[in-house]
């Protein structure tokens, strides 16, 4: 997470509240909040330098051009992203180091491009998609005194701010990943269809995982047995128990390895499906469990990190990897995988 050093706004619908008055001669008027002229000039008496980007041309468009101290400033500019080079260029300041302030269509780009983007709280929904962090306040309406804290927590690296919003971004990085990895979403939808024709054949499925993934592992089996948004009967769903009276008994008769496979040798049946969840993809337990299943007709599905281990494909007939190698977003990442498979599965069976 790099220190904003530059910030760029759109004006309308960021420094103005969006709205526009129009006077018995035609003559249009836009409103601003002090607190926001104050922030604009607050932010640069501590250091930073100041950037304007708007659509429009207007003569307000000049007060504007006039009231602030801008590094630069770009009217008319309806391809936005080539402002961003331009500035980027001219001041030596790469767009990690850029924060990008915008709420409208033509916002998106340069939100995506800037190494933090922002928007107020009533931005479009594709700005709202491309930006990293959206405000509490709406465009004009305080927004920019908001954001003026923030920087300032969100570039001091001993803050727990700071701590903070690394934490988010390390999550944030991973589901935006997500979304656009083909792979997940076709095996997303192709679990779920499998879930779908088991229930209705009967059959059960089983989740297991130990450590914070046992937790996981309850959680969504949970999801089935109980419901998401209808009112529909339980599915057949449990999670492989971690109890201390389970784990000592296998454990002591056979080995820690084998304590879900145990239980799935007395609770599973052909066509059942196991849900193993590691973030390593190596615990043994889970491993082990897997390689029974599918021994034994059952369906494999395997939640884990970024893990490219080829031995995984030996015992997962489904693998699902979150792409990274820190366990809690792993396991955050899991819980939504989770959530979507079982809201499908429910979409899909009572409509």
């Amino acid at each position: 997470m790099e220190k904003i050093e530059l910030i760029v706004f759109d004006i309308d619908g960021v420094i103005t509240d969006g709205s526009m008055i129009i006077d018995s001669e035609g003559h249009e008027q836009k409103q601003i909040n002090l607190k926001d002229v104050d922030a604009i000039f607050e932010l640069h008496r501590r250091g930073y330098k100041i950037a304007a980007i708007t659509g429009e041309d207007t003569d307000i468009v000049d007060y504007f051009e006039k009231r602030f101290p801008w590094e630069y400033f770009y009217r008319g500019s309806k391809t936005k992203k080539d402002a961003m080079l331009q500035i980027e260029e001219g001041t030596g300041i790469s767009r990690e180091h850029i924060c990008y302030v915008g709420d409208g269509k033509y916002d998106v780009e340069p939100l995506t491009f800037a190494g933090l983007g922002v928007c107020p709280r009533n931005a479009i929904d594709k700005a709202k998609a491309a930006a990293k962090m959206i405000l509490q306040n709406d465009g004009g309406k305080g927004c920019i005194w908001e954001l003026l804290t923030i920087l300032e927590e969100y570039n001091d690296e001993f803050s727990s701010h700071n701590y903070f919003y690394k934490r988010l971004q390390e999550h944030t990085d991973i589901f935006k990943t997500l979304a656009t990895d083909r792979a997940v979403t076709d095996a997303v939808t192709a679990i779920g269809d499998k879930l779908i024709e088991l229930f209705k054949n009967g059959n059960r499925l089983f989740t297991c995982g130990n450590g914070g993934s046992a937790a996981d592992a309850q959680h969504i089996a949970t999801e089935f047995v109980s419901r998401f948004y209808k009112e529909r009967p339980g599915l057949n769903a449990e999670a492989l128990s971690v109890n201390t009276s389970t784990i000592t008994a296998i454990g002591n008769d056979y080995s820690f390895e084998r304590i879900f496979a145990r239980q799935l040798e007395a609770k599973a049946k052909s066509g059942d499906m196991l849900i193993g969840i590691s973030t390593s993809g190596t615990s043994k337990d889970v491993v082990e469990a897997l390689r029974y299943a599918k021994g034994n007709g059952i369906i494999t599905v395997l939640l884990t990190g970024n893990n490219e281990d080829p031995m995984i494909n030996t015992y997962a007939e489904y693998i699902i990897r979150v792409p990274s190698r820190i366990t809690p977003r792993i396991q955050e990442a899991h819980i939504f995988i989770g959530h979507v498979i079982a809201e499908y599965v429910e979409w899909r069976m009572f409509g």
